[in-house]
């Protein structure tokens, strides 16, 4: 399942993008159902970002208290693998500059949009997030297995045992002639 955070301080344009995404087909997801989390507000969007781990993050510009750069710059640390998109209609070519260097934007999407233009892009950064996690995992596995094969051949080779000073020890009656 696929977890997108919603941000947004206007109530209609939160329902307007919940039913934009709900639309996506599962099937654009590798069958994978969309779930959306919704907030008007940003201190309540990071006490989320605590507890639930985003494969997206989305959020509007202008905001009161806080504007959606300083919300991504307080997220990235909690969730730094988390593509971060900011929809907005009030931004200048500064503003987007800052948010793309601040935030480290994914997108940067324009309001009014366009259903079906953000549908496509919300599938893309998803299943191109999958893409790069998928490769990265099966490493992982193989590495993995690699590990246990050495440890069956020759047990003990994958520890290492230090001294206090972090210098390697070695207990020489354990080596075999």
């Amino acid at each position: 399942m696929y977890r997108v955070l919603l941000l947004d301080d206007e109530p209609n344009i939160l329902r307007a993008l919940r039913r934009c995404l709900a639309a996506i087909d599962p099937q654009h997801l590798d069958g994978e159902p969309l779930r959306v989390d919704t907030f008007s507000s940003p201190a309540d969007a990071l006490r989320s970002c605590e507890d639930v781990t985003f494969d997206l993050i989305l959020t509007d510009f202008r905001m009161p208290r806080m504007d959606g750069v300083e919300f991504l710059t307080r997220v990235m640390p909690i969730q730094p693998d988390a593509p971060r998109v900011i929809i907005s209609g009030f931004a200048d070519r500064d503003a987007i500059i800052a948010a793309i260097n601040d935030a480290q934007l994914t997108r940067f999407i324009e309001k009014p949009w366009e259903d079906a233009a953000l549908q496509q892009a919300v599938v893309a950064i998803l299943t191109r997030g999958k893409a790069q996690v998928a490769p990265a995992f099966a490493r992982s596995a193989a590495s993995d297995r690699e590990m246990r094969r050495l440890e069956e051949d020759c047990p003990g080779i994958t520890e290492v045992n230090r001294d206090p000073d972090g210098g390697i020890w070695l207990d020489l009656d354990e080596v075999e002639d």
